[in-house]
């Protein structure tokens, strides 16, 4: 299934954000970006095979000619592809060989994973040949720079207002019981159950934090959750829909944005800094360089991470003004910067 939702009119010859996901999975960040630019977001995604390894390589064929398919009838000038997989990248810069279309990749650092890194030996050349490169964090730059890749922007990811991200009808009823129970402090852990998700380490801090309640979200079956594995105030909350997502996070007391991947900036952080909310964050040189300041940072040993909760709580008020200046500093920062990407593709190659 290919999803096409508009941000400006579809006409012939405009820019196209490329994502090669399902729309809602993953970070705001790329759909935050089509908006600022002016840019048509489209998700090329085929649900039917996903979920299972040996399906990957008929559903990234497939994508490839629902892709193609798009660029022909669409001819943008210009594309965006959201980085992993490289797949796209390459199929858009041939179409960019044949039309003069410029071609920007949006770099996340799961490209720094295994399965990605396998990749990096098409990767590198095509981000020598294409118009931007853009990364969000300065460790991510330092990297494309060592390739010698084109145009290295760092551009972070934008703060988010409580207004744009929080649904007021979202129905919270399945979790009301949990949410009322007396006593308890309520921590919101967003998670995948993918490989770097750090909930063992969480179910390791439940078991020694029982005055806490854990919402962690995510399929669990993923991960071959067994119920030997569940400490009794841990709630497996499944894949949630972003309006019941934020929802809960907005009725629990902290949230838990833990990577175990280095040199990775979470975008639940923002969400929490909307929501006010205070958060406990993964203690790594990108985080602590972004959102020093704004929460808490864990090393992930349960100790750690049960001390870093209580503390959070403790201090909830504490951070609110910092966060509220952070937003509105951020957004202009990112208004800027993507002004300055517009000004440089209008200019003559």
């Amino acid at each position: 299934m290919t999803q096409l939702r508009e941000q400006t009119p579809t006409s012939k010859g405009g820019t196209l954000f490329l994502f090669w996901c399902r729309e809602g999975s993953g970070s705001g960040r790329g759909e935050h970006l089509a908006r600022a630019l002016g840019a048509v977001s489209v998700h090329v995604w085929r649900a039917r095979l996903a979920g299972a390894l040996w399906k990957t390589p008929l559903r990234y064929l497939l994508q490839t000619v629902d892709t193609a398919r798009f660029l022909r009838k669409q001819q943008p000038r210009v594309v965006y592809v959201q980085l992993p997989p490289v797949f796209p990248l390459l199929q858009t810069w041939w179409y960019a060989r044949r039309t003069g279309a410029q071609i920007i990749a949006d770099n996340h650092t799961s490209i720094l994973d295994g399965r990605w890194r396998m990749f990096h030996w098409l990767q590198k050349p095509l981000a020598r040949r294409i118009k931007i490169n853009l990364v969000h964090n300065e460790a991510n730059a330092d990297l494309l720079r060592g390739w010698n890749a084109a145009g290295v922007m760092l551009l972070k990811s934008p703060a988010v207002t409580r207004e744009e991200i929080l649904d007021p009808h979202a129905d919270l009823s399945r979790f009301q019981k949990d949410l009322e129970a007396p006593g308890l402090v309520r921590v919101l852990m967003v998670n995948r159950f993918a490989v770097d998700d750090a909930w063992r380490e969480v179910f390791a801090a439940a078991r020694i934090t029982p005055e806490a309640r854990f919402f962690v979200t995510g399929d669990p079956a993923r991960a071959g959750i067994t119920p030997d594995q569940m400490p009794e105030n841990v709630v497996l909350t499944g894949l949630l829909p972003k309006p019941v997502f934020i929802a809960l996070m907005n009725a629990c007391d902290v949230t838990l944005s833990l990577t175990l991947r280095p040199d990775t900036l979470l975008w639940s952080i923002r969400e929490s800094l909307a929501l006010g909310k205070p958060f406990v964050a993964s203690r790594s040189p990108v985080m602590l360089a972004e959102f020093e300041g704004l929460g808490l940072f864990t090393d992930h040993s349960p100790a750690d991470m049960r001390a870093r909760l209580l503390d959070a709580y403790a201090q909830r008020d504490t951070w609110r003004s910092a966060m509220a200046e952070y937003i509105v500093h951020d957004q202009e920062r990112f208004l800027r910067q993507t002004g300055e990407i517009r000004e440089l593709l209008s200019k003559k190659k």
